[in-house]
């Protein structure tokens, strides 16, 4: 449709900065013969930038400007604040809707500006060696300017540290916890220095990050008009430091395996370190303490082994370049700690350390110090139960027929398949087995799952395939389980004997946790019916 008549200007800088607000204008005209009417505006604003005193969610700003007279102009305006996107353009469009005099259809206009995010307001900045040693003390500096001509009013500076930081002072005591500092104002200019000096404790060649953010208030909002990062590694240690498994770094563990650790050890500087202690903690629920097997010190209540120079000569001086292992054994235990529904994947994890009060002079710390850790999970386990059953009220089903089962007669049964998954959630679940001879499925089978097991005739195998099975269904919870019926009819040739029901059933599925295939398996069902306690075995036997 035509827009003529009505006119659009938007005013708006070609560049700000980041967390410093620009104010942007936009004219309507009416360049029409007749009066324009119900004239709305509408401003919206990209990812990135905001209205100032706003959430950070909106993203659109109306306005209702009414009738616009013969050659009559409004002016609207609007403080925006942009909040990331350094290097970026931003798009800011207009859109205006409104109706022509003595036509009842509404007119549609819009405009758009781009206008460039260049970097922050407030340069943020933080400088700190970009190596150091496990355990060695270091300094971050926190330095922030105001390169904007604005002042800024109730800043404060938050920093994020990485969990293996440990914080020992700052040059500015701070206003909250260790890690948060009220500013004030900042005027234009202006600039300030935190220094803050703490260490890492951390494996060699591994990664930190340390992030810093600067938060501005406005019209009542808090905004982050500043933000900054940077990455640490850790050096390798004076005395190094690694872990095996029965031989091997990655290990999956299972139910009552036994588990041979190995902690090998290291000097790799030119001078000697007296009085090494090394400690290694038992983390997770599924180490059997009884079974430990070792020459260190078990510290009980956190569950500690300790190895010195009193339990292992060979610490009192680790000589230069020398190296030595440390070796214990403990069993996983036979039954997973599932107390709770939510007690699932678990994993057995050392965390082990090793120190020295000898401190080479080129590493500015207390203590010469190393730590890694090692972990291994442990795989889930599934287990299939089937039973049989002539009176079986509970299952909803009726059996008919002799019993004890006649040559030639049909006689009714119910089998029951009880999936209990223990540690793990479980998926694409397998169960299947064969009938017995002379055995057919009949009637509809029934499960507490989304699924139900299917009959193949041919082959008389019956299958029931499951997507997902939690961890702890069956321990804490009713286990999955299908029913279905079968009709025996005995021969000649089972006279005096059972009559196998159904041959032995299998499971196989997949641990979502360890990726590996579970499997489980329960023998074959006869008409002996041992889980049916209202039958005797000798009722059970074939019968002419």
């Amino acid at each position: 449709r035509s827009t003529r008549g009505l006119d659009i200007a938007i005013s708006a800088p070609e560049q700000v900065l980041l967390g410093v607000p620009f104010t942007i204008t936009v004219n309507v005209a009416n360049g029409a013969q007749n009066v324009l009417q119900d004239i709305k505006l509408n401003l919206n604003i990209p990812e990135g930038v905001v209205f100032v005193g706003e959430s950070q969610d909106k993203t659109v700003e109306f306005k209702d400007i009414g009738d616009l007279g013969v050659g009559s102009l409004i002016k609207e305006e609007f403080q925006l604040m942009a909040i990331s996107g350094e290097d970026t353009f931003k798009r800011l469009e207009v859109d205006v809707g409104y109706l022509p005099f003595s036509l009842a259809s509404r007119f549609e206009k819009s405009e758009a500006v781009d206008v460039g995010v260049r970097g922050s307001g407030i340069v943020l900045d933080l400088t700190a060696p970009a190596k150091v040693f496990s355990g060695e003390g270091f300094e971050l500096v926190i330095s922030y300017r105001n390169v904007s001509d604005r002042d800024f009013r109730n800043l404060k500076l938050r920093m994020e540290y990485p969990p293996v930081f440990s914080f020992l002072k700052s040059s500015v005591a701070s206003d909250s916890g260790n890690n948060i500092w009220e500013l004030g104002d900042l005027r234009s200019g202006s600039e300030g220095t935190i220094k803050i000096n703490g260490s890492v404790i951390g494996p060699a060649e591994s990664f930190f990050d340390f992030k810093g953010s600067i938060e501005g208030e406005f019209l009542g909002e808090s905004y982050i008009v500043s933000s900054r990062s940077i990455t640490q590694s850790v050096e390798t240690s004076p005395l190094s430091l690694n872990i095996l498994l029965n031989g091997d770094k990655d290990v999956i563990v299972r139910p009552g395996d036994t588990l041979n650790y190995t902690i090998n050890y290291a000097n790799n500087i030119d001078i000697g370190l007296r009085d090494v202690i090394i400690s290694a903690q038992l983390v997770g629920d599924m180490f059997d303490l009884t079974s430990l097997t070792t020459n260190g010190s078990l510290r009980s209540f956190d569950k500690t082994i300790i190895w010195n120079a009193a339990n292992t000569p060979n610490l009192a001086v680790v000589s230069p370049g020398a190296s030595g292992k440390i070796e214990f054994r403990i069993d996983a235990k036979d039954t997973y700690a599932i107390k709770r529904l939510s007690d699932k994947n678990f994993v057995l994890k050392i965390n082990a350390t090793i120190e020295s009060p000898t401190v080479p002079q080129f590493v500015a710390a207390a203590k010469t110090i190393s730590v890694t850790s090692q972990e291994a999970k442990v795989a889930g386990k599934a287990t299939i139960d089937a039973k049989a059953f002539f009176r079986d009220a509970a299952s909803g089903i009726v059996n008919k027929g002799p019993m004890p089962p006649k040559v030639g007669k049909a006689t009714n049964f119910t089998i029951h398949w009880l999936v209990t998954n223990y540690g793990t959630d479980i998926k694409n679940i397998e169960v299947k087995a064969f009938l017995g001879g002379n055995v057919r499925f009949i009637g509809e089978a029934k499960s507490n799952t989304t699924t139900i097991p299917v009959y193949n005739e041919r082959t008389q195998e019956i299958v029931w395939m499951i997507d997902s099975i939690s961890a702890g269904s069956g321990v804490l919870s009713r286990p999955s389980e299908a029913i279905f019926q079968v009709e025996a009819i005995p021969s000649v040739s089972d006279i005096g004997k059972y009559m196998t029901l159904l041959q032995p059933t299998s499971l196989k599925a997949a641990d979502d946790f360890t990726g590996l295939e579970i499997q489980a398996s329960d023998s074959g069902l006869n008409t002996e019916l041992k889980d049916d306690f209202t039958i005797t075995s000798q009722q059970g036997v074939v019968v002419q």
